[in-house]
């Protein structure tokens, strides 16, 4: 009986692992479509919708890079960030941060 205790203690710890990376990646995939929204207008703006388990966002937009486009974001450096999104526009790169 031991022994199924303990099994079933290991189910529940990796549903629990396993919850905790699809929320994590849920935020990423929600800052990319925000990212790839602004991209597809062509402005920097904060789009609506879900946060996912963001509680604050960040857009940026840089002609230079990807990278440039997220260190312009609004509360870099300054909060933790839950969800990075990236988008390639026509005349230059689109970022959102989704932070705790």
């Amino acid at each position: 009986m031991q022994r199924f205790a303990f099994r079933m203690i290991s189910v529940a710890m990796l549903l629990a692992v396993f919850s905790a990376a699809s929320v994590s990646a849920c935020d990423t995939c929600v800052a990319q479509q925000k990212a790839a929204r602004q991209a597809a207008d062509g402005r920097m703006r904060h789009v609506g919708g879900s946060m996912g388990t963001g509680r604050y966002e960040g857009v940026g937009f840089s002609t230079v890079s990807a990278d440039d486009a997220i260190r312009k974001c609004c509360y870099w450096g300054q909060r933790s960030p839950v969800g990075i999104g990236v988008a390639r526009g026509a005349n230059g790169w689109y970022a959102t941060v989704l932070y705790r």
